[in-house]
């Protein structure tokens, strides 16, 4: 049977931006948990580090995706995304200043 491809755009629901949000916190809070565990293991540091990046990077990307390419959201929403990905990512630098 054929079916229609789906688009991006309707992919990019308001659920899914909140989940992908969500995870990216998750991931930085692991990282910084991770780091005030105290060990000084080279190892443990750059795991703790790669969790809070990566974290930072997948919810500002997901963040501005949203705001860019979705059709749901208005344009409140859109300049509030645009906002949360920038405090994600000044947030992530300062957690991976910290550690």
């Amino acid at each position: 049977m054929y079916y229609p491809p789906m688009n991006v755009e309707g992919m990019l629901t308001k659920m899914r931006l909140w989940v992908a949000n969500a995870v990216a916190l998750a991931l930085i809070y692991l990282g910084l948990l991770i780091f005030l565990t105290g060990t000084r293991d080279a190892n443990v540091l750059g795991f703790a580090r790669f969790l809070a990046v990566s974290g930072g990077m997948f919810g500002a990307l997901a963040s501005v995706s949203g705001a860019l390419g979705s059709k749901k959201t208005t344009d409140l929403q859109n300049l509030g995304l645009f906002i949360w990905a920038g405090l994600l990512l000044s947030f992530t630098l300062a957690v991976f200043a910290l550690i």
